[in-house]
């Protein structure tokens, strides 16, 4: 059995590791071709199986931990038992890897200077306004460590058109100080080109992280070659990555990237 390859960005902190998987390498079909980990888009379940043994091969840790994902601002520790609903989840664990699935959306890890606490959150739109980021660091048990933060392939500012509500729905959070994060967009009226990577930059900073690294990557640029397309372009029906993050001295993390149709 071929191992899928995987993308390996790093956080700079020993004993944490992460892992963003492509659509390359598994068994599912057009347009789910091949490395489809989502079990929820109409894929067939026997490939789907079969793309998460590949993956769950080639990553240290135990099971993966998932979580039904509802672009809100709910956070849990990971725990084994039924997967919770929440979109985001942390741990201090050794080797509790932690999977994100990801389409436009932003995959953010949290990870301790020391490895030993780490977490990730699945961050739209949405869920940034809600403050999804931020339920993730007062939920973690970090008070007084330093954190780093890592933001990985979403869709970029140059892609992603919304509408004026998005950019209210920001300003109500965040006052004046969003304003760098649109841009007028040349396609309608009254829409805006928003920078995903952007607002998650202000949010952690606002709540102390200075540490920022990635959000340079858009998985929609590269979307055939690489990684899932988005459904907002309507001949790229698959819409999703997986991203993976792990703490493997103290605890384990994973952000995984698929399509979510």
């Amino acid at each position: 059995m071929p191992a899928p390859p995987l993308l390996t960005p790093q956080i700079g902190i020993d004993g944490v590791e992460m892992r963003v998987t492509t659509r390359l390498g598994g068994v599912s079909r057009p347009p789910y071709d091949t490395l489809n980990l989502g079990d929820h888009v109409g894929d067939s379940a026997d490939h789907v199986r079969e793309n998460r043994v590949r993956v769950g091969g080639v990553i240290p840790g135990d099971a993966m931990n998932w979580l039904r994902q509802v672009h809100g601002a709910r956070v849990v520790e990971a725990a084994d038992g039924p997967v919770p609903e929440a979109d985001g989840q942390w741990t201090r664990e050794r080797h509790r890897p932690l999977a994100l699935l990801t389409a436009d959306c932003l995959p953010v890890v949290l990870a301790t200077e020391d490895a030993r606490c780490v977490g990730i959150a699945h961050a739209g739109w949405r869920g940034l306004a809600a403050g999804v980021l931020e339920s993730l660091l007062s939920a973690m048990p970090v008070r007084g460590a330093s954190v780093v933060a890592w933001l990985g392939p979403a869709i970029s500012a140059a892609a992603y058109e919304v509408g004026p509500e998005v950019k209210a729905a920001f300003e109500n959070v965040l006052g004046e100080a969003s304003s760098v994060c649109f841009t007028h967009s040349v396609q309608a009226d009254g829409h805006w080109m928003a920078d995903l990577a952007l607002l998650a930059r202000l949010r952690l900073r606002r709540a102390g992280i200075s540490v920022i690294l990635g959000g340079d990557r858009c998985s929609l640029w590269r979307a055939r070659a690489l990684f899932f397309p988005s459904p907002r372009w309507p001949d790229n029906r698959p819409n999703g990555n997986h991203c993976v993050a792990q703490l493997t001295h103290f605890a384990s993390a994973e952000v995984l990237f698929e399509p979510s149709f």
